[in-house]
């Protein structure tokens, strides 16, 4: 098990199990390199010192799931950046000649007007919003898988909040399955569908489906679109990696929380049971992990990609 996925150097992980390990034993090594680790890990909250000046290593259940969300949120910081700077897409429908015809302000028929193109397409990459109209996709579930059947490659990028709808889960597992390929992220990005990567749909409004929509066909504002969609699949986690599909709904939700909040009584509060039932399902899904402590498991379910 190692800490370099989440940006340690194979010596500062060396230090910082050493003090886990025995804080009062000197760490070996360079003079140089070992105060340069122990900088370095005060400053990822993982090392502090103590009353008497010493160096002490801050609890794997607190300092592991912290860094693990503070190198996502740096990871993703390029894509927010990206993300932001296509806010401004619609103005370009103000522009002259070629770049306006490239342009269209759709208000009404949205879906219809996808879906339509979407017929003939052979590549198909989606970012989705968590609140989606479940009972409308439901209801096209044969006519996407039907597509899928016909060999269009899909790929779709959804929400670590929609975990938490059962429904949602299952089904995006079932067009998971089908061949439609869910990853899931942490960033909010804004919400898009690019057909062959020529045609483009973003809400007129960012993440406002009510809005309508720009059909984009400007080669430029595509591959800006596309590059983003691709930076955040690389950082995305499989919506079922080896084993994730035997998580039940609970597991996923207890999993997502256990990574998503710093204390027991908030998460207890978000699944609304009582503190006790939260930490019991806690120590069921360590079990279920092979972890003795949440230090392991947060690791653990990282280098599975179930976070």
């Amino acid at each position: 098990m190692s800490l370099r996925s989440v940006g340690l150097t194979e010596y500062e992980e060396h230090t910082y199990r050493a003090l886990l390990k025995d804080p009062s034993r000197e760490i070996s090594g360079e003079p140089d390199a070992v105060h340069a680790a122990l900088t370095r890990l005060v400053e990822l909250e993982l090392v502090r010192r103590d009353g008497d000046g010493r160096m002490v290593a801050v609890d794997p259940d607190v300092g592991i799931p912290r860094l693990i969300r503070r190198r996502m949120r740096e990871a993703n910081a390029e894509l927010r950046r990206i993300s932001s700077a296509w806010e401004t897409l619609h103005t370009l429908t103000e522009g002259r000649g070629a770049a306006a015809d490239q342009i269209e302000r759709i208000d009404e028929g949205v879906g219809e007007r996808i879906w339509c193109l979407a017929q003939d397409a052979r590549e198909v990459l989606a970012v989705h919003l968590h609140q989606r109209r479940l009972q409308v996709h439901v209801g096209m579930l044969p006519q996407y898988l039907k597509r899928l059947g016909e060999g269009v490659e899909w790929r779709t990028i959804i929400p670590r909040e929609s975990l938490m709808n059962p429904e949602l889960v299952e089904y995006y597992r079932r067009l998971h399955s089908a061949g439609d390929r869910h990853r899931v992220t942490d960033e909010r990005v804004q919400q898009m569908i690019i057909l062959d990567r020529a045609t483009a749909f973003v809400p007129t409004v960012p993440n406002i489906p009510a809005s309508g929509a720009l059909m984009i066909r400007q080669p430029g504002a595509v591959a800006t679109l596309v590059d983003l969609f691709e930076r955040v699949w690389r950082h995305a986690t499989d919506l079922e990696p080896d084993g994730a599909s035997r998580l039940t709904a609970l597991e996923r939700q207890v999993l997502y929380l256990l990574s998503s909040t710093d204390k027991d009584e908030t998460a207890a509060r978000k699944m609304r049971v009582g503190l006790r039932t939260y930490r019991r399902h806690v120590a069921q899904l360590l079990v279920r992990l092979g972890a003795s402590n949440r230090f392991q498991a947060a690791i653990l379910a990282k280098e599975r990609g179930w976070l």
